[in-house]
């Protein structure tokens, strides 16, 4: 029997540039991702106007600026179970996710083969496919957020995801006017122009992966010989939510957030039908000011989540009660507080699941985290399943105006719950060793 590698620690020093060279790598992965899925397929602007073009339904409409963040989370605590039997994180990120990110490329093909005559088939498979796309992103989750936190401190977190924003921000305003030229009269038409779209996306999500290929994962929680039973781990789940009052409060937090989310989808809608504003106008001018928000909070978020997360919440909830705000002054005063609006909900929504991800991260401990970030996503994800449905109810027999001001007191109500009972939680220095090469 071969002699087992004896454990050395690392030296800071040695920790630190672990840290260095795993944040470049998760940060260019990062980025390439973002600018696919938050660009050339925004959930508010692209995903939305494109599904509106295929059905008069507002539920369907709604479902589809939520469906991917519903998918994301929904797997996430099954995950959780099973990914307690190994130590290492890494590959059960990276072995899903090599079909998974190809789907919307496919996807954009078949868009471009099908055409303009069936578009009752296109709809059905833009569903299949981004659906499948959201699933597979969720049975990574888990085995992403493990290994951001044991591969990065909060410091090159907070960095990663802030640097992450601000330059897919970047990369957004410069192909916002490549998206207005495909969408425009010069384009290729609907729904072509879509399927190209979805053609560019789908590539860059099949190159993301590659990056992550080269992290050097350090050691987290300890694994398990066994799957806990559900009998064991059910009350498990009970406990947590009974006596961890600050987590039970980021759920909340989460519930809160879903609420005025769920009205995302609908601000191109009013732009186009109440405000008068063309697509071709509307989705690349307010997907900018979106942007530019987004590049702003994002260099917020490196400067002020490195120093704390929960001060950063905070003000990015703020700022996102300014679209639903905005929206309802766009009513009266014309479209021009909408762009505001976009400008400040960038600011705050572009990095607030980010900031989240790095409080639970960075509040449980090695052998706890995957169990406190599946729970998390998943009462997330089953909660987002019916807010589309109460978004497109709302926005059907009430309006678009009552359903901004439902959003803007879900919004308020979060920032409340987050100035009582989040803090930052404190970080001890981790003792890492590693096994000889």
């Amino acid at each position: 029997m071969s002699e087992i590698p004896k454990k050395k620690p690392l030296s800071p020093e040695e920790r630190e540039g672990i840290y260095r060279k795993n944040f470049a790598y998760l940060l260019i992965d990062g980025i390439l991702f973002m600018v696919a899925l938050n660009g050339f397929m925004g959930a508010t602007t692209v995903i939305p106007d494109f599904v509106r073009r295929l059905t008069d339904s507002e539920i369907l409409i709604g479902l589809s600026g939520n469906l991917f963040g519903i998918g994301f989370a929904l797997p996430q605590l099954f995950i959780a179970r099973y990914i307690v039997r190994s130590a290492s994180k890494k590959w059960w990120f990276i072995g899903p996710n090599i079909p998974v990110r190809f789907v919307m490329l496919i996807f954009g093909i078949l868009v471009l083969l099908i055409g303009p005559d069936q578009p009752e088939l296109i709809l059905l498979a833009f569903f299949l496919a981004y659906g499948i796309a959201a699933l597979g992103d969720g049975l990574v989750g888990v085995p992403w957020s493990d290994l951001i936190g044991t591969s990065l401190d909060s410091r090159w977190r907070a960095r990663m995801f802030g640097l992450t924003s601000a330059i897919t921000g970047v990369l957004m305003l410069a192909i916002t006017p490549v998206i207005a030229i495909i969408l425009g009269e010069s384009g290729p038409g609907f729904p072509y122009n879509y399927g190209l779209l979805f053609l560019i996306a789908g590539g860059i999500f099949a190159t993301s992966i590659l990056p992550v290929i080269f992290v050097k994962e350090l050691p987290g929680g300890k694994a398990v010989e066994k799957i806990p039973p559900i009998t064991e781990f059910l009350p498990d789940l009970g406990r947590v939510l009974k006596h961890d009052i600050p987590y039970r409060a980021m759920i909340i937090i989460r519930l809160l957030t879903a609420l005025f989310l769920m009205a995302a989808p609908f601000y191109i809608g009013f732009a186009t039908e109440k405000l008068g504003l063309t697509s071709e106008v509307a989705v690349p001018n307010l997907l900018a000011m979106q942007t530019a928000g987004g590049i702003f909070g994002a260099m917020l978020y490196t400067w002020i989540g490195a120093r704390s997360n929960a001060r950063y919440l905070r003000l990015a909830l703020l700022a996102s009660a300014m679209l639903p705000a905005s929206a309802l002054l766009a009513d009266t005063l014309g479209p021009l507080p909408l762009y505001f609006g976009f400008f400040m909900s960038g600011i705050g929504t572009t990095n607030l699941m980010f900031g989240y991800t790095n409080w639970i991260v960075g509040y449980a401990n090695d052998d706890e985290r995957p169990m406190y970030v599946g729970l998390n996503n998943t009462i997330f994800a089953v909660f987002s399943m019916i807010t589309p449905i109460i978004a497109g109810l709302v926005a059907q027999s009430a309006g678009y105006e009552t359903l901004f001001g439902i959003a803007l007191v879900m919004t308020l109500a979060a920032l409340l719950m987050m100035m009582r009972y989040i803090h930052d939680p404190k970080e001890e220095p981790p003792m890492v060793v590693v096994a000889g090469d």
